[in-house]
C-alpha cells in the first residue's frame, strides 16, 4: 500500500507534465538527431560509436543507452515529435526510482514511516522537474536507477549465499553496465559500496571483492568504448560564460564552488525560485563579500553537523555522505564542470539531504515527546512540494514559458535573457515586433560587456546583430527614421562578435596544436554566419571595401552556406563588378547545389551581360545558363577550380574528384590549375 500510495502521489504531481514540449536541448538531442529517427542497424552503430552530441560536437559526453532510449520512443513506439510518450517513459523511470529509494532506505533505516516520508518528499520535490519533466533529463533517471538498484543489489547479495548471492551480483553488474552507458555519474556506485563497507565492516571481504568485480568490469568497458568515441575529438573546452570557474584562480574557484553548494542547499530546502540556467553572472565569483561568508558558514555548519552524527547515528552519517559523494563529481571542487550550477545535478544528492532532514524531524519529535510532529511537518512539506512541482511543470511547456520563468529567477544570467530573446524571435516569424527581442538581447550584452573576447561567446552577438539588420531593413522599407541607427548598432555588435569568434578560433587552434592534433579538427562553428552578417552591416553603412573583405572572410569560414555566396554576389554587383558577382554565384552554385543561387545567376546573366545574348539559353524548365558562352565558360572554370579546393578543404575528396573530372571532361576547363588543386591520385577514403 505504501508503494501504491507513492506511485499515485508522484503521478498526480507530474500529471500536467505530459503537455510539456521539447524546449532547450530536447530539440537538438531528439528532434534534430537523425540517429534516433529510425530503428536501423546503421543508426544503432552511429549511436554506439559516437558521442552524445554528435555530430554537433563532442562535449566530452558518451551516453549511448540514453540516446537509444530516445530512438525507442521516436522510432519503435512511434512517438516522433509528440511529447507525451517521452514523458510517460520518464515518469515510469522516476516511479521506479521512488520505489527504489523507499526500499533502500527501508533496509538502511530499519523503520517504516521515515522511508515512506522520505520517498514521498523526494518524489515530488520541485528541483527534480529538470530531470523528470525535461525529457533529456532521462540520463539522470537512468543513471539514478542504476545506482540505486545496484547498491540495493549489493546489500542483498552481501547478505545472501550460494546461487542467490551470484544472482544479486550478476544483477549488480548488469545495472552498472546500463548506468555507466547512460550517464558517466553512475560510476559512483563504487564509492557507495566502499563507503558502506567502511562504516559497517563485518568481515565481508568476499562480498566487497565480488562487488568490486561486478562494478569495475562494466566501468572499464565503458571507459574503453568512450575513449574510442572521443579519441579523435579535441579535449573538451568548457565555456567561461557557462562556468566562470574555468578561468578563476585555484582558491577562488574552490571557494566559489563551496559558495554554490550553499545555493544548492537553498534549492533543496526552499525550492520556490527555480531556474533552467545559472550562467554568467548569476553567481559571481567569490571575492569575500558578506554573502560569500554567509554561504561558506552555512556549508561549514552542515559539514560539522554531519561529522557530529558519525558516532550517534551511523545511518544518518551514511546518508549525508551519500549526498556528498553523489554530488562531488559535479561540484566543481575536483575539476571544472560544464556548468556552474544546474538543478538536475541534485537528482541523487537530494535523497541524502532529505533523508537527513526526515531523520532530524523525527528525532525532534521524540525529543519533545510529540509523535505527531514529524508526520504533520512532513505532510505539509510533501503537499507544498507537490503544488510547486505542478506549477513548475508548466514552465517546461515550451521555450518561451521556460525562458520567462528563468529570467525571473536568474535575472543576472546573460543566457536567460538570450533564451528569452530567441524564444520571442521564434514566436514571431513575421518579425512584426522586434523591440522586446532587442530589449532582452541588449540585457544579455550588457552582462557580457566586460568579459574579454577570449572568454566571451559570439552567439548572442550574432543573433543581436541579425535582429538590428532586420530592424533597419524594416524601417528603411517604411521610410521611417531610425534605420541608420539600427544599421550602425548592428555593425558595432557584429564587429565585437567577430573579434570574439576570432579569439575563440585562435585559442582552439593553440589547444589542438599543443595536443598534437591537426588543425582540421577545429571544424565549423555554428556562429560562422556572423562574418556574412558583418559584410551586410558594412554594406548597409556604406563601406563597400570592408563589406567585400568581410564577405571573403565569410566564404573562408562558412564555405557550404549558400547565403554567403548570395551576399558576396550582391556586394560585387552593387560596387560595379558584375563579372566577379557572376563568378561568386557560380562558385556557390557548384559548391552548395543551391537552387536559389542558380536562379540569381540566371537573372544576373540575363540583365548584366548583353540581354538576349549567348549567356542564357532556353531549357526544358525555362531560361538556363549556356556553358558554351565565353563569359559563362570562363566563370564556370574559375568557379570550378575554387569549388574543388573548397571540397578538399572541407573533407570531401570524393566530391572534389568528381567535380574535377566533370570540369575537364564536360566543360574542357584548363587542366593545369585543376591538377595543381587536386593531383591525379586516388581520392582518400
Amino acid at each position: 500500500m505504501a508503494a501504491a500510495g507513492l506511485c499515485v502521489l508522484t503521478t498526480l504531481a507530474f500529471a500536467n507534465s505530459f503537455s510539456a514540449g521539447f524546449p532547450l536541448d530536447n530539440k537538438a538531442l531528439i528532434l534534430d538527431d537523425q540517429r534516433v529517427h529510425a530503428a536501423t542497424y546503421d543508426n544503432v552503430g552511429l549511436i554506439v560509436r559516437h558521442t552524445y552530441w554528435w555530430p554537433r560536437g563532442g562535449s566530452g559526453l558518451y551516453r549511448p543507452l540514453t540516446t537509444l532510449s530516445y530512438l525507442f520512443n521516436y522510432a519503435v513506439l512511434g512517438n516522433q515529435d509528440r511529447p507525451a510518450g517521452y514523458h510517460w517513459l520518464n515518469l515510469l523511470l522516476h516511479l521506479l526510482n521512488v520505489l527504489l529509494v523507499y526500499a533502500l532506505t527501508r533496509k538502511l533505516i530499519g523503520e517504516f514511516w521515515p522511508p515512506v516520508w522520505l520517498a514521498a518528499l523526494w518524489a515530488v520535490h520541485p528541483a527534480l522537474t529538470e530531470s523528470v519533466t525535461n525529457i533529456v533529463g532521462r540520463a539522470d533517471l537512468l543513471a539514478g536507477a542504476a545506482v540505486l538498484a545496484g547498491f540495493l543489489m549489493y546489500l542483498k547479495g552481501a547478505d545472501a549465499e550460494g546461487f542467490r548471492r551470484a544472482g544479486w551480483f550478476t544483477g549488480l553488474m548488469a545495472v552498472t553496465f546500463a548506468g555507466v552507458f547512460s550517464k558517466e555519474s553512475a560510476v559512483l556506485i563504487v564509492g557507495l559500496i566502499v563507503l558502506y563497507e567502511w562504516l559497517w565492516w563485518r568481515e565481508r571481504r568476499l562480498s566487497l571483492i565480488l562487488g568490486a568485480v561486478a562494478v569495475l568490469i562494466p566501468i572499464q568497458v565503458m571507459l574503453y568504448q568512450r575513449s574510442l568515441a572521443l579519441g579523435a575529438d579535441p579535449a573538451t573546452d568548457f565555456p567561461f560564460t557557462d562556468n566562470p570557474l574555468v578561468a578563476a584562480g585555484f582558491w577562488q574557484a574552490k571557494l566559489t564552488a563551496v559558495k554554490v553548494m550553499a545555493h544548492y542547499l537553498g534549492v533543496a530546502l526552499w525550492p520556490l525560485r527555480l531556474s533552467a540556467d545559472y550562467s554568467y553572472n548569476q553567481i559571481p565569483l567569490a571575492t569575500g563579500t558578506a554573502q560569500d561568508w554567509g554561504c561558506w558558514l552555512v556549508v561549514a555548519a552542515v559539514c560539522g553537523a554531519a561529522a557530529l552524527v558519525y558516532r550517534r547515528n551511523r545511518t544518518a552519517f551514511f546518508l549525508s555522505s551519500f549526498a556528498a559523494l553523489t554530488f562531488l563529481p559535479t561540484s566543481n571542487l575536483l575539476f571544472p564542470f560544464g556548468t556552474i550550477m544546474a538543478e538536475r545535478l541534485l537528482y541523487l544528492p537530494l535523497i541524502g539531504l532529505l533523508a537527513c532532514a526526515v531523520l532530524g524531524i523525527y528525532a525532534l519529535g521524540r525529543r519533545f515527546q510529540a509523535p505527531r510532529l514529524a508526520p504533520a511537518v512532513l505532510a505539509l512539506a510533501v503537499c507544498g512540494c507537490a503544488v510547486r512541482t505542478w506549477a513548475r511543470n508548466r514552465d517546461w511547456r515550451d521555450d518561451l514559458s521556460l525562458a520567462r520563468a528563468s529570467v525571473e529567477s536568474s535575472p543576472a544570467s546573460f543566457k536567460t535573457h538570450q533564451m528569452l530573446a530567441e524564444a520571442l524571435y521564434a514566436a514571431d516569424p513575421a518579425r512584426t515586433d522586434l523591440e522586446p527581442i532587442l530589449v532582452e538581447a541588449e540585457k544579455a550584452l550588457a552582462i557580457l560587456k566586460n568579459v574579454p573576447d577570449a572568454r566571451n561567446t559570439a552567439e548572442i552577438y550574432r543573433f543581436t546583430g541579425d535582429c538590428y539588420l532586420t530592424r533597419g531593413d524594416q524601417l528603411e522599407a517604411r521610410q521611417s527614421p531610425g534605420a541608420a541607427e539600427a544599421y550602425h548598432r548592428a555593425l558595432d555588435v557584429l564587429q565585437r562578435g567577430t573579434a570574439i569568434l576570432d579569439a575563440y578560433r585562435a585559442r582552439q587552434l593553440a589547444r589542438l596544436r599543443a595536443e598534437g592534433k591537426p588543425d582540421r579538427l577545429l571544424g565549423a562553428s555554428p556562429n560562422d554566419d556572423i562574418y556574412r552578417l558583418l559584410a551586410t552591416a558594412y554594406f548597409n553603412n556604406g563601406d563597400g571595401d570592408k563589406a567585400f573583405d568581410a564577405a571573403i572572410q565569410s566564404r573562408k569560414h562558412d564555405p557550404l552556406n549558400p547565403a554567403v555566396y548570395s551576399e558576396l554576389g550582391h556586394i560585387l554587383f552593387a560596387v560595379g563588378q558584375p563579372a566577379d558577382a557572376a563568378a561568386a554565384l557560380m562558385e556557390g552554385m557548384l559548391v552548395t547545389s543551391d537552387a536559389g543561387l542558380r536562379k540569381q545567376l540566371v537573372d544576373l546573366y540575363g540583365t548584366a551581360f548583353n540581354p538576349g545574348g549567348c549567356a542564357i539559353t532556353s531549357g526544358p524548365y525555362g531560361p538556363a545558363i549556356n556553358p558554351q558562352c565565353p563569359i559563362v565558360h570562363q566563370n564556370l572554370c574559375d568557379a570550378g577550380l575554387d569549388a574543388v579546393r573548397i571540397r578538399m578543404a572541407t573533407g570531401y575528396p570524393e566530391i572534389a574528384a568528381k567535380l574535377k573530372k566533370s570540369f575537364l571532361d564536360d566543360y574542357a576547363c584548363p587542366a593545369g590549375p585543376l591538377n595543381q588543386a587536386l593531383p591525379d591520385s586516388p581520392p582518400a577514403k
